[in-house]
């Protein structure tokens, strides 16, 4: 299984998830909200076709992940995988653009597996402003992978780092001492900070070092801050998160807002982290 981040942030966010070899070889778009030529190139780079991916995933309502799911969906006359109560928030994937694009839409529900082509997929409901969130625990090729962006606590995803992930996409969005210290007006700074934001550095070490030994050994941190928050400060933060759990010999990889960062694992799995930046 691969996972390439294309773009993470709060610009735009898109990723690919990709598993199965030949004729069985499934490739899905998870979010898009940055324009459909960056996306189109970035997905190039990555050795996939954006016209003919199998299947869209939508994980919330914001525009910085679902304002371009229903045109890449239409371009691909491919499935869009959504929670119903996603969708008619935001114009770019109401009803109404839905049937003009003829998407079809095939609702899940957090909890609940479903499959897409070789990847079996599940919803993991998150707490987030955007309501309702989720993130996505992937299985196929015998790797099991987490993604967990936009979440403003920990609590829900805990269990599935127990379980054991062998890929992982967490947020670190902000450093708590440059939040408080930043430009973001007050109120900005509740939403960020609170249990219905975005995770901060500590948050995320936390969740890594609560994962112990079983901590993944390829770790994506992303949804990082261009304002409160460093790749640097990520990074460590992460990688004292992992040496208190007691897991040895991962080093996380910071995903950048624009271009590629690649986890893989299983066969034809590369080095951690491999970059190409747009």
């Amino acid at each position: 299984m691969e996972i390439h981040l294309l773009a993470s942030g709060s610009s735009g966010n898109c990723a690919l998830i990709r598993a199965g070899r030949g004729s069985d070889r499934t490739t899905l778009v998870l979010d898009c909200g940055i324009a459909l030529r960056t996306a189109r190139d970035l997905a190039a780079a990555a050795g996939a076709e954006l016209g003919a991916v199998d299947g869209v995933l939508l994980s919330h309502h914001h525009a910085d992940h679902c304002s371009k799911v229903v045109p890449i969906a239409a371009r691909a006359g491919c499935p869009l995988w959504a929670h119903p109560a996603a969708l008619e928030t935001h114009p770019a994937t109401s009803a109404g653009e839905r049937r003009r694009r003829r998407i079809e839409h095939r609702p899940f529900r957090s909890g609940e597996w479903f499959e897409a082509g070789a990847i079996r997929c599940l919803p993991v409901r998150l707490a987030h402003d955007a309501v309702p969130t989720h993130g996505f625990v992937f299985e196929a090729d015998g790797v099991r992978a987490g993604f967990f962006t936009d979440l403003g606590r920990t609590e829900e995803i805990l269990p599935h780092l127990a379980a054991g992930l062998d890929l992982l996409v967490l947020e670190a969005n902000h450093d708590p001492d440059l939040l408080a210290a930043g430009r973001y007006p007050p109120h900005l700074k509740r939403r960020v900070g609170g249990d219905r934001g975005h995770l901060s550095n500590d948050q995320a070490a936390a969740a890594l070092a609560a994962a112990g030994a079983r901590a993944p050994r390829r770790i994506a941190l992303a949804h990082l801050s261009e304002h409160n928050n460093r790749p640097e400060l990520a990074l460590a933060a992460a990688a004292a998160g992992l040496r208190r759990g007691g897991a040895v010999g991962v080093e996380p990889a910071a995903a950048p807002r624009r271009g590629l960062l690649r986890l893989a694992a299983g066969d034809g799995a590369a080095r951690p982290g491999a970059r190409r930046r747009g």
